[in-house]
């Protein structure tokens, strides 16, 4: 009965519309479009029974999105999105051979973006 009582957010990729689509609980959905995507980094968090690999969408004029290797359909979403963002499948690179230590490793990045997301500081 506890199980259906929690949440576990749920990702896929909708290639007809070419969307990530999140479910982050019962009552929220965010959708972001593939061409709004203009870099992917995957990076870990450290817990006291394992790592987590999240993967980072940085996603133009919107709040980052992060998705867990834990969300129900991670894995089945970058099945399918390597066709569209070639090295993602090579998010398992994120874990750490030591344990406790943070990092981060760029996935995919949007062919001639090398400025910086915001403009700089006047």
């Amino acid at each position: 009965m506890r199980e259906q009582l929690t949440w576990r957010p749920k990702v896929h990729f909708d290639r007809e519309s070419g969307v990530v689509v999140v479910h982050l609980g019962p009552f929220r959905t965010r959708e972001v479009p593939m061409e709004r995507i203009r870099r992917i980094e995957a990076g870990n968090r450290d817990n006291l029974a394992a790592d987590t690999v999240f993967l980072f969408f940085h996603v133009d004029g919107e709040a980052v999105l992060a998705v867990s290797e834990l969300d129900s359909g991670f894995a089945a979403m970058v099945t399918v999105m390597r066709e569209y963002f070639p090295g993602i499948e090579g998010w398992e690179g994120a874990v750490p051979p030591v344990r406790f230590q943070l990092t981060s490793v760029e996935l995919w990045k949007r062919p001639g973006i090398d400025e910086p997301l915001s403009a700089p500081l006047a």
